[in-house]
């Protein structure tokens, strides 16, 4: 398949060949891994935007939130069938190197507990779908829900992340998205056509699934080999700890907007929804670095803890930087972004987009410090224990806030919780030491 080799393993000569090359070669590579991110990032909200630009004028306010709002309890059941691989399974293979069996070994293992929590979350679909009116009422939409779920067990993003084979990764993923687009377009003309947008997203998940897998094998990154029970509760196990973490995500992130439904209805979730959409594409250009450094550093952790000093140092600087243009655009912005987007019947979304405006300047402390400096350097435990907290806060708080102010008190949850986390990890990561001796000790000596 011509145009495609960036999926190739590179030959490996020796062991010396794990650790990331120094100087310009490696400098060369990491940004090419930022580069292709950003277009990822880019897509995976500009594209959504486009959909909303289009579907938000076919469906209408309440109609284009229950599609949102499909989408969300969704989320919740495609969090189980990611588990904490995301993290877990990309920082173990970045450990790893250029040992293709033992890899692959680990792939397939990951790959199959995936699956097999796709089954599990599946069938407690189909009984939901059966047995609770909020799903029965709906099941044009979510029994859909499958295909999301069975696309999002196949699709190895982590293992693509873990190698640095981000190429690959954009290409697979931009090529989905403009793909949901254009059928979109072709398919959905009125509000009765709701239900194919799910059916849309979810089909293409999963033909995208499907050829990450085949050529991965095609190419000898995946070697087949039966995968042992064992290795599955492995790495089910070890993907278990940060599990814990992306649950505790979810229910401040992706349970804002369900309970926002069940108080307030679909057009506060549609309001919601546009608004938050429009802050996530504005905050897509900070996450490739984020995630194209934390398998690099990942591996310079276990390998050479101080060459991943200076890539800190102009991450943490270059987010927050970044970010805090980011929030300025969106506060000044926001009434003329939401009616580009979303067209006159949603400018009552302006006010909430901002508050959510203040969410980049405020996260890049947490992605900052919990992606590139806790998780690489095995502070599992305080990581959960600060996103668990954030996620009993916004229990706690976003009941009352929704019934007070409706969809602001939906981003005034999301500011205040994120505002918590991220002051919450600031404080562990000085409590350690660690940015004493110019970043050059690891949390572990640090604490020790």
């Amino acid at each position: 398949m011509p145009g495609l080799d960036f999926l190739r393993r590179k030959p490996s000569n020796s062991a010396a060949e794990a650790v990331p090359p120094a100087g310009g070669h490696a400098r060369a590579g990491l940004i090419g891994n930022i580069t292709a991110l950003g277009f990822l990032q880019i897509s995976a909200y500009v594209l959504p935007l486009a959909i909303a630009a289009y579907t938000t004028r076919v469906l209408g306010v309440a109609d284009w939130g229950h599609v949102a709002l499909t989408q969300m309890v969704l989320s919740f059941f495609c969090l189980v069938v990611s588990w904490g691989f995301s993290w877990s399974a990309t920082r173990k293979i970045a450990a790893i190197g250029d040992d293709p069996h033992e890899v692959s070994r680990v792939a397939i293992a990951t790959i199959a507990g995936q699956v097999i929590l796709a089954g599990v979350m599946g069938a407690l679909l189909l009984v939901l779908i059966e047995t609770v009116p909020f799903f029965a009422d709906a099941a044009p939409f979510y029994a859909w829900g499958l295909v999301v779920i069975a696309g999002t067990a196949l699709f190895p993003n982590w293992l693509l992340q873990g190698l640095e084979r981000m190429k690959a990764f954009s290409a697979i993923q931009i090529g989905g998205r403009i793909l949901t687009l254009v059928l979109i377009i072709l398919l959905v003309h009125a509000p009765d056509d709701a239900p194919l947008i799910i059916a849309i997203q979810g089909t293409v998940s999963l033909v995208a699934g499907f050829v990450s897998v085949w050529l991965l094998h095609r190419d000898g990154i995946l070697i087949w080999s039966r995968p042992s029970a064992r290795d599955i509760f492995e790495e089910i196990k070890e993907g278990s700890a940060i599990f814990l973490s992306t649950t505790a995500i979810g229910i401040y992130v992706n349970l804002t907007p369900v309970i926002l439904g069940f108080l307030a209805g679909p057009v506060a979730v549609g309001q919601f929804a546009l608004a938050d959409r429009i802050r996530q594409a504005a905050q897509s250009v900070l996450q490739p670095v984020s995630t194209a450094l934390f398998p690099r550093i990942s591996r310079l952790v276990a390998s050479d803890p101080r060459s991943a000093a200076p890539l800190l140092k102009i991450s943490g600087i270059g987010l927050v930087v970044i970010s805090t243009g980011i929030t300025g655009a969106l506060w000044v912005l926001a009434p003329q972004f939401v009616v580009l987007i979303g067209g006159q019947q949603f400018a009552a979304a302006a006010e909430v987009l901002r508050w959510l405006a203040f969410l980049p300047v405020v996260m890049s402390f947490s992605t900052f410090l919990g992606l590139q400096i806790l998780l690489p350097n095995k502070r599992t435990k305080a990581f959960n224990t600060i996103l668990v907290s954030g996620g009993i806060l916004s229990l706690v708080i976003i009941a009352p806030l929704i019934k007070t102010f409706g969809p602001e008190g939906a981003a005034m949850t999301l500011l205040i919780v994120e505002g918590f986390v991220s002051l919450s990890m600031v404080i562990y990561v000085l409590k350690t030491g660690y940015f004493r001796g110019h970043w050059h000790t690891g949390l572990a000596a640090a604490s020790a």
